[in-house]
C-alpha cells in the first residue's frame, strides 16, 4: 500500500534527525586554527617544553605534511616540537618534532612524558607518549572517538578529554604500561603501550 505524502514526509524527517543525531555534536568554524603556543610542565629534576606554530608562516611545511605521509614525526616538521631538558643543568635530554599538542604531563617516576591535543586542523595526532629518552611509545589519533561527552568542531578541534587539566596517570604491569587519560565527562580512558624498564 502506498505512503500518503504526509507519512512519507514525517518518516524523512524522522530519518534526517536521527542521521544527524549520530553525527554527534559540531560546532562550526568561523576561522581555522592558527595558533602559536608554548606549553611546559616540571616534574623533580625535569621540565618539558612544547612549542606549536599554526600560523600562517607554518601553512607551506604543514600542508607538505598533511597532504603526502600524514607523518609529523620526521625532520621536516620545524613548527612543532616536545622538548625534555633536566632542570638542574639544562641539559636536553631530547627534542622531537611532534603534532600540535594543548597538554603535556610528566608521570609522577618522571619515565614517561605525554603529551595530548585538542586540535584537529592538519593535526592527525592528538595522543604522544614518549619516554624519558625520547623514545616514541605512542601516537593516537582521536578525532574517531564515539564516547559520550566528546564534541568537536567542524574542522578546528575535538573535545575528548577534560580541559583545561585531566586526570592522568601511568601503570605498569611486566612489559605493559596503561595510560589513563580523563574524558570529558570524568571517565578515565586506557591506552597501552610498551613499559620502560
Amino acid at each position: 500500500m502506498p505512503l500518503s505524502k504526509r507519512s512519507l514526509s514525517v518518516i524523512l524527517h524522522i530519518a534526517l534527525w536521527l542521521s544527524v543525531a549520530a553525527i554527534g555534536p559540531a560546532h562550526a568554524d568561523v576561522i581555522g586554527y592558527s595558533k602559536v603556543v608554548d606549553l611546559s610542565t616540571e616534574v623533580g629534576g625535569l621540565r618539558a617544553e612544547h612549542h606549536h606554530d599554526w600560523s600562517g608562516a607554518s601553512h607551506a611545511a604543514r600542508w607538505k605534511m598533511i597532504s603526502t605521509a600524514k607523518d609529523p614525526f620526521t625532520a621536516d616538521n620545524d613548527y612543532s616540537y616536545l622538548r625534555l631538558r633536566d632542570k638542574a643543568t639544562g641539559a636536553e635530554l631530547f627534542r622531537r618534532p611532534v603534532p600540535a599538542l594543548t597538554y603535556i604531563w610528566i608521570s609522577p617516576d618522571s619515565n614517561y612524558v605525554v603529551g595530548i591535543s585538542n586540535v584537529m586542523l592538519w593535526n592527525p595526532y592528538q595522543l604522544v607518549v614518549f619516554s624519558k629518552s625520547g623514545e616514541r611509545l605512542l601516537e593516537r589519533d582521536m578525532v574517531g572517538v564515539k564516547w559520550p561527552g566528546v564534541s568537536r568542531s567542524v574542522t578546528n578541534s575535538i573535545h575528548w578529554y577534560k580541559e583545561p587539566t585531566p586526570r592522568m596517570m601511568i601503570v605498569e604491569d611486566g612489559t605493559t604500561a596503561t595510560l589513563s587519560v580523563e574524558d570529558p565527562l570524568g571517565t578515565l580512558r586506557e591506552f597501552q603501550f610498551h613499559a620502560v624498564h
